[in-house]
């Protein structure tokens, strides 16, 4: 009995001293080809982890295998589409939403979860018609408020006042899935700017319609049932809470890179009152929205003379703004497509 305890203690205590100091500080430079520590053990598991590596790789449930199927999916290239060219905004058009204050336009990303039903959306700064940049300009169908039977509708032209959605387009995926916003509340708000959060959603209510309206809040009025121009600013109403749907340099950092933050608040662009001045020149610029529903040729640029110019005079690219308002040849203001002195002529031809 004795001699089997020794014979096993000096196997234990033998065993002590196979792990080098450095194994024993938690050193893991050695290999198991050098037959130190749990070689065997160490090859067993390099083993296994190789057995596990393949067995993912077949079936494409690898990190990296699945970051560039999204890649691939989010940013597959697509085109504007219209159904006319009149220069208005169709519905089944596929546009792109373009952002005056961020110079982007909008972008969803369905693969960033808010919760069970909604997800995330921003502005970003690629500005190349893809999957997740391209949407579809959608009727509603729905009971609407009073306004909606003063006007009869019977073409497939958007109009102010006439209240629509935004889905998202099929490329990215075939669920049915809208531009929503809900009411602000303690557990429900924009991440950063901690305002009203304008997300995409899966259900299908009251809170995905929207409604073009006019820049200025002097003709407002006189524009409801005038056809809405592509390529122009314009502002876009949430029916539900009443509020303009806006977005501001306000960092938004997510798998894509450093994106901005979309929400809903109405911006003022306001001035000091004065004689003979009105007090209002219209909406910020972080409420000014463009349907973008075809993209402008090189005929059409060499045409226009140059592309638009964004802030700080670079060429934005495919589509822009003109920033600062410019002085008609009688000496009115020009501003959101059309003059503070009187409604916009284009309109109402």
């Amino acid at each position: 009995w004795k001699r089997v305890v020794s014979v096993r203690l000096s196997v234990q205590g033998s065993m002590e001293f196979i792990y080098t100091p450095q194994q024993i500080a938690g050193y893991k430079g050695f290999q198991r080809k050098v037959k130190v520590g749990n070689w065997s053990e160490d090859q067993e598991l390099e083993e296994a982890r190789l057995k596990d590596f393949l067995w993912k790789r077949e079936r494409g449930l690898l990190k990296c295998t699945q970051q560039e199927q999204r890649f691939a999916t989010a940013l597959q290239s697509t085109t504007v589409f219209t159904r006319h060219d009149d220069g208005f905004v169709h519905f089944g058009d596929i546009i792109m939403l373009f952002n005056q204050a961020t110079d982007g336009c909008l972008a969803c990303d369905l693969h960033d979860k808010l919760n069970d039903v909604n997800f995330a959306a921003q502005t970003t700064w690629y500005t190349e018609p893809c999957a997740r940049t391209t949407f579809e300009v959608v009727r509603y169908e729905g009971r609407g408020d009073k306004r909606d039977a003063i006007f009869e509708y019977d073409d497939d032209v958007l109009h102010f006042s006439q209240k629509f959605r935004l889905r998202c387009h099929v490329a990215m995926t075939e669920q049915e899935i809208y531009l929503s916003s809900h009411p602000k509340t303690p557990s429900a708000f924009s991440k950063v700017s901690r305002n009203q959060e304008v997300v995409m959603s899966s259900v299908v209510n009251w809170n995905t319609v929207w409604e073009a309206q006019c820049l200025d809040p002097q003709y407002r009025m006189e524009m409801e049932g005038q056809p809405v121009l592509a390529n122009a600013p314009t502002a876009l109403l949430h029916c539900a809470t009443n509020q303009l749907m806006a977005s501001d340099n306000f960092k938004y950092h997510n798998d894509f890179g450093s994106e901005y933050e979309i929400f809903c608040k109405t911006y003022a662009d306001g001035q000091r009152g004065a004689m003979g001045c009105r007090d209002k020149r219209g909406l910020g610029e972080q409420n000014r929205w463009c349907f973008v529903n075809k993209m402008p040729s090189m005929d059409d640029s060499a045409a226009a003379g140059s592309l638009p110019q964004s802030r700080g005079g670079k060429s934005q690219g495919t589509v822009g703004f003109v920033d600062e308002p410019r002085e008609d040849e009688a000496g009115g203001d020009y501003e959101g497509g059309g003059y503070r002195d009187e409604p916009p002529r284009s309109q109402y031809d």
